[in-house]
């Protein structure tokens, strides 16, 4: 089946030019695990095509449009009180079997390659709109850890679904001029890393443009924490050349 038509894709099927079928993290997460050295949870993503199959099969797109027309998103209480109403209405509806049965299809294949049944996953968010030169949509939808069996694994990618309609997200791309009902998600499944201490990592130094140095931000336990902001991160700045540890700020972490 071609790329553009299928429901689901596993990580060594895709590359970073599919982000318009599997959005920006899935579709990097495919690039690393295709084409690049690099030791990544392996796992699968539903595409951009299921997304809309699912949209189309219960009427969604109609009504949504209908929920969001008029929407003033420079009114607080009017956004919150719609994209409420919007997460609810695909929220309330079931998901298409023959979708449910592939997913649960391939949590179960995905525990095979592992050698583990019914493993532990992270269903994580990756918007088709991702990380375009001019604008960012990434970490404006939602990924849940820990997450087992294929039934709850089918109810995450749900969840997935209705978070693209966060209040941030409508906002946001209300203000980038982006059409609500153009952009549509893939839910990455993937292995979850067990981590002592994780985090994020910076190429580049995202408010100078330099790119001299490597930015690290970690904290104990799993990143998540580290990307809502939970904890006050350790940062590592390193020199690419070098290696070299250039500076560092260690704070305090009670949680983890």
């Amino acid at each position: 089946m071609e790329k553009e038509k299928a429901f689901l894709l596993w990580f060594d099927q895709l590359e970073r030019k599919d982000v318009a079928i599997a959005g920006g993290k899935s579709s990097s997460l495919g690039e690393l695990t295709s084409h690049v050295d690099v030791p990544v949870p392996y796992g699968f993503a539903t595409t951009a095509c299921a997304y809309r199959y699912f949209f189309e099969k219960t009427g969604l797109y109609q009504k949504i449009k209908d929920l969001i027309e008029g929407l003033d998103v420079d009114n607080s209480a009017q956004l919150r009180e719609v994209c409420a109403k919007v997460r609810q209405a695909i929220m309330d509806e079931e998901m298409p079997q023959d979708l449910q049965d592939l997913i649960a299809e391939a949590y179960e294949e995905l525990g095979k390659k592992v050698g583990e049944a019914d493993p532990f996953v992270a269903v994580r968010s990756s918007a088709t709109a991702e990380d375009l030169p001019d604008a960012s949509f990434a970490g404006q939808q939602d990924t849940y850890l820990n997450v087992k069996g294929a039934a709850t694994i089918v109810a995450k990618v749900k969840e997935c679904y209705a978070s693209c309609f966060t209040d941030r997200a409508v906002y946001y791309r209300e203000k980038q001029g982006f059409d609500h009902l153009d952009v549509a998600l893939s839910a990455a499944v993937q292995m979850m890393v067990f981590s002592k201490a994780a985090g994020v990592m910076f190429t580049v130094n995202v408010a100078t443009g330099d790119d001299k140095n490597i930015l690290i931000e970690g904290a104990w336990g799993l990143g998540e924490y580290v990307v809502q902001g939970t904890v006050t991160p350790d940062n590592y700045t390193v020199n690419k050349e070098t290696c070299a540890i250039v500076e560092k700020n260690v704070n305090a972490q009670d949680i983890k």
